[in-house]
């Protein structure tokens, strides 16, 4: 009876640690969108552009001053970027 009840115990303890959300503070710094202001004039980029937690470039949202949310994309890597030279 004792081992059951261990066995239980260590069951549930499994179940609810699997079950618990996973958090990316990547993710929640970034913000709602996944995404943060970017620029690089070092090689060429002198615009501000959002770049996402996928690595995709889109427009920099000035209606609402940020990222959150990204206008239309850009670029899938940061070598597609206008002016991008390095």
């Amino acid at each position: 009876m004792k081992v059951f009840a261990i066995l239980t115990v260590l069951a549930s303890t499994a179940v609810s640690v699997l079950a618990a959300p996973s958090v990316d503070a990547g993710l929640e710094a970034r913000g709602d969108s996944g995404c943060t202001a970017f620029s690089d004039p070092d090689c060429g980029v002198s615009g501000t552009f959002c770049e996402c937690a996928n690595g995709w470039f889109y427009e920099y949202n000035t209606d609402e001053g940020g990222c959150n949310p990204p206008w239309g994309i850009i670029s899938t890597s940061e070598s597609g970027l206008p002016g991008y030279w390095c």
